[in-house]
């Protein structure tokens, strides 16, 4: 950065570009700005002070043997990336040389997901002994680990109606969303004209108070349905005229096995847009992300009434399946998905998701510009933004996606390892996980509570 000082205008916007030297890189702004972003527009409201750190770098790195493809011009060196090993023991942190910097090692296996949080600590679902349902993604106990392994809190969803499964995210306050499958009997599927031999178990999404382990909030799918075979029930309707329901007879389609054993929905990942109060949930079976309102109460939730936007628990956006309202011959944009994060740039709001694309046996990595959330849009289809796919990138099951601070994407090839992706879509970084299966992928930049915190006590 050559400017040192002048005189500007007050309100006027200046592009601040940091530059960086040979053998060193970008680390930082201090001051009046910050972020990990070289370029930063500040706003020259008041004398301002900025300074442009940067880091040497190391010109012989290690390279471990996992990294198959590295550029180091374009690929971001900010942070870390946490992989975590799909239904495993072991989580670990490592920079982008694929040289570890630390490791967790668990006495249970991995029931899917797992965070750090600000102080440095790892939450994560973990599988224990008891289950009511026999079908992949089951979890039932939430850990918080400190780095040293010692576990400082447990909670358990897990008995003969309900069990956590998959996924979680934490809330600003503390509070964590949880993913469980709980029970509606055979008589109450049959009523709406389910197919289904036993008891069916539907989506619903938990807020545990970690402070005093109670649950503060939930949202549940079943209260939300729409049905056209019984017409003496008050859930009947057309589904095409619904869409802000959940059509449950698509759950007679034959989309998937675990159907048949009573998983209807296969919720497989939550995000949390905080500016807004809103709940992102990718519904797997259904080829869908629903979009749902977390400002409502509890009793709210379940009714169409209350909240923010006054539609209550009812579904305030959805995308990627148009069969789910009946159409067979629709054609639909998502098959079968992982892992929504929401992206927000200026005042444009996106949602970036892994499909898996089990249809062509090729997956994506998809950005998609979203209309206003507030449950008035529901026709209006989402505009595709960012759209990376390859030959060899395909897996099935699991995996993800995250944004990197330079705008590059990490991707998680849940049978493979990490990719990471510039906006051109250039492969800039591969990393090998040898018959190694991954859950999915997150990134923590050097600067942040998780990692500042969790190096101060390892």
């Amino acid at each position: 950065m050559n400017l040192k000082s002048g005189t500007f205008k007050a309100g006027s916007t200046l592009k601040l570009i940091a530059t960086a030297d040979q053998g060193y890189a970008f680390d930082s702004w201090t001051g009046d700005a910050s972020g990990t972003d070289p370029e930063y527009s500040l706003i020259l409201n008041q004398d301002s002070e900025v300074t442009a750190t940067f880091r040497a770098i190391d010109n012989n790195p290690e390279i471990s043997d996992n990294i198959v493809l590295i550029n180091e011009d374009l690929i971001d060196t900010s942070g870390y990336v946490f992989a975590i090993e799909n239904g495993g023991k072991r989580c670990f942190l490592m920079d982008r040389y694929g040289q570890l910097k630390h490791e967790w090692n668990f006495d249970l296996s991995l029931g899917q997901d797992a965070e750090l949080t600000a102080n440095g600590n790892l939450i994560g679902l973990f599988r224990g002994e008891n289950s009511p349902v026999s079908f992949g993604g089951q979890s039932g106990i939430l850990r918080e680990i400190e780095p040293d392994g010692t576990v400082i809190w447990e909670y358990t969803i897990a008995n003969d109606n309900e069990i956590a499964h998959h996924d979680f995210t934490q809330l600003p306050n503390g509070n964590l969303l949880v993913l469980v499958w709980y029970r509606v009997s055979n008589a109450d599927a049959k009523a709406v004209g389910l197919n289904n031999d036993g008891d069916v178990f539907m989506e619903k999404v938990v807020e545990i108070n970690k402070e005093n382990n109670n649950v503060v909030w939930e949202w549940k799918s079943w209260d939300h349905i729409v049905q056209d075979f019984n017409a003496s029930l008050p859930n009947f309707g057309v589904p095409e005229a619904n869409k802000n329901k959940i059509n449950i007879g698509y759950a007679n389609t034959n989309v998937h096995e675990f159907v048949a054993q009573g998983d209807l929905i296969h919720f497989n990942g939550i995000a949390y847009y905080p500016e807004q109060d809103i709940i992102a949930l990718s519904a797997n079976f259904y080829s869908e992300v629903w979009f749902i309102d977390h400002s409502t109460t509890s009793v709210e939730a379940a009714t169409e009434e209350g909240g923010q936007f006054n539609k209550g628990g009812s579904l305030l956006y959805r995308f990627g399946n148009q069969k789910v309202y009946g159409d067979n011959n629709a054609t639909s944009t998502l098959n079968f998905n992982h892992h929504p994060s929401f992206i927000k740039k200026g005042n444009e709001l996106s949602l970036l998701i892994y499909n898996n694309n089990n249809r062509e046996e090729q997956s994506r990595a998809m950005e998609f510009s979203l209309p206003e959330l507030d449950g008035t849009n529901l026709d209006l289809p989402p505009t595709l933004i960012f759209d990376f796919t390859h030959p060899d990138l395909f897996y099935g099951r699991v995996s993800g996606a995250v944004r990197l601070p330079n705008g590059n994407t990490l991707i998680c090839e849940g049978d493979y390892g990490y990719w990471e992706v510039t906006p051109n879509l250039e492969v800039v970084w591969k990393y090998e996980g040898f018959n190694q299966l991954y859950w999915r992928g997150l990134y923590y930049t050097g600067d942040s509570a998780e990692i500042v915190n969790l190096e101060s006590r390892i």
